[in-house]
């Protein structure tokens, strides 16, 4: 077997190649471990981002932040079940369809004679659905923020007043309770709270008193007309084999739809 010989220069050539062989390597594990750690901060960025924000009890020390957060996720709840409801928390006077129990805004159960508005007074009927729907929780809201309190703070509190309003764009609530947080010298009394959920179901609404309106007068509401006027809404109507008419109602911002009935003018089958 032949024996390979190298000269001192290329045994110094061949030491240098490894060497730099071994650095490109450790140069590539390097960027391999940086662009794992970017990953992973990426991601916990992420998550952070896109998780929503749970009610901390930490907020407990900010109780206007505290009783905020816990009124919007009842009243989330209350908007949600009204728009699938037809306005109703639990529906009278109603038809199913699609496998909903739809309210009737405007019905009359005699042929050919228009509908009789049922809610003339919707926006006022759905304020007051709300607050039903949320008071005992707003009640909870407040007697988790004294429990989780009481073992830093003396708490007095008092009775409890709530208003529901609906606004162009957004559900305010209004709360009124005295409550008193001492620790020492440390006194701090609140008195008025406030909640503001953005929603289009005021908007929705008033889009439905007007077909109310006018399917009580002339039996019929001119949908292609109306969304011309106001491109933010898209209207659809779909009338069913028993001469009621369903209608649905979707806010294109929010994305938020509102479904009721109507029976108007009637017709026999047949007819």
């Amino acid at each position: 077997m032949r024996r390979l010989s190298y000269s001192s220069t290329q045994l110094k050539d061949l030491t240098n190649i490894e060497k730099r062989k071994m650095k490109n390597n450790r140069a590539q594990v390097t960027i391999f471990i940086i662009l794992g750690l970017i990953l992973v901060v990426v991601i916990v960025l992420l998550f952070l981002l896109i998780k929503r924000p749970d009610i901390s009890l930490a907020d407990t020390e900010n109780p206007q932040a505290y009783i905020e957060s816990c009124v919007n996720e009842a009243v989330e709840e209350a908007v949600e079940i009204l728009l699938e409801n037809g306005g109703d928390l639990e529906p009278k006077g109603s038809i199913m369809y699609d496998g909903q129990e739809l309210t009737y805004l405007c019905y009359n159960k005699n042929y050919y004679k228009p509908c009789i508005n049922q809610r003339p007074m919707l926006i006022e009927h759905i304020e007051n659905e709300i607050t039903s729907y949320i008071q005992p929780r707003v009640s909870n809201c407040f007697q988790t923020l004294k429990s989780e309190l009481e073992s830093r703070y003396d708490i007095e509190t008092g009775n409890m007043q709530l208003e529901t309003k609906l606004q162009k764009g957004k559900v305010v609530v209004n709360i009124k309770k005295d409550f008193k947080m001492t620790r020492g010298d440390d006194v701090r009394s609140f008195t008025n709270f406030k909640a503001n959920l953005i929603s289009g179901i005021y908007g929705l609404a008033k889009i439905a008193m007007e077909i109310s309106n006018q399917e009580a007068h002339y039996c019929n509401f001119d949908i292609l007309g109306f969304m011309i006027i106001y491109p933010k809404y898209d209207i659809q109507k779909f009338k069913t084999g028993d001469s009621d008419t369903i209608y649905t109602l979707k806010d294109l911002i929010t994305n938020q739809e509102f479904k009721f009935a109507i029976r108007s003018c009637a017709l026999p089958a047949g007819f």
